[in-house]
């Protein structure tokens, strides 16, 4: 067993009752009490901190792994060292469970943006909750559902979308609500270009492009969406 695996234990698991991001979480799905219980206390959790890898690209999946608080990048790597990042999972995201499920390797490495609480739930013990709780298992083909439609429409995106509205769609994804303007903390340009299928060139263009049009405003190390309503209409377009 890793380093890692070990590190996870039951008393840092939150109370998913008490969680403020439970109705974009797995457990929001699974139905009865009896399930929701169930699934609680088969719960372990550790804290990670900023740059910690949660989880390693080519490893043979033991588990699944529950976003609990925090953010964390999935990206793959080449034999070169060179990464490329696919998506940034939130709060009640579900991370590894492809992989587990169609038993082979974990396809991505998965990393810390921030300190950030995860849970895991190791293989055996999920296969067996599916069986004991079949919604549970329905809601878990609804998690695979929304992760195929948006693979789906990313590859729709890259090829039909211009490099301004990818750069939008990706900004208008990742914000995050606060007042008095939504914002995207602590993701580095390159990143927000790899997951929009662009250069980090023009990235950096096209977020002057959008500041000189008071769309956001950066601040150190975050982007206040300044005008989210124009963001989206960009996003929207098709040429």
């Amino acid at each position: 067993m890793s380093d890692t695996i070990m590190a996870f234990t039951k008393k840092d698991a939150p109370n998913c009752d008490w969680c403020p991001y439970r109705t974009n979480c797995y457990y929001d799905l699974i139905g009865t009490k009896e399930a929701k219980k169930t699934w609680k206390d088969m719960r372990l959790a550790h804290t990670f901190r900023t740059g910690e890898v949660v989880m390693y690209e080519g490893e043979a999946p033991h588990a699944l792994y529950v976003v609990c608080t925090g953010k964390v990048k999935v990206y793959k790597s080449s034999r070169t060292g060179q990464q490329l990042t696919t998506r940034i999972e939130y709060p009640g995201d579900l991370v590894g469970h492809i992989a587990m499920l169609a038993e082979g390797t974990y396809t991505s490495n998965v990393e810390a943006l921030e300190q950030s609480v995860v849970s895991m739930i190791d293989k055996r013990t999920f296969l067996n909750f599916l069986t004991r709780f079949p919604n549970s298992a329905l809601a878990l083909l609804k998690v695979l559902s929304i992760d195929v439609r948006r693979g789906e429409n990313k590859a729709r995106d890259i090829a039909f979308k211009p490099a301004r509205g990818r750069l939008a769609d990706t900004l208008i994804g990742m914000m995050q609500p606060r007042k008095p303007y939504p914002i995207i903390s602590g993701i580095k340009r390159r990143d927000l270009g790899e997951m929009s299928g662009l250069t980090i060139e023009t990235t950096v263009r096209l977020l002057k492009d959008f500041e000189s049009r008071d769309l956001i405003r950066r601040e150190e190390k975050d982007i206040l969406i300044l005008n989210p309503d124009a963001l989206k209409s960009l996003s929207g377009a098709a040429a």
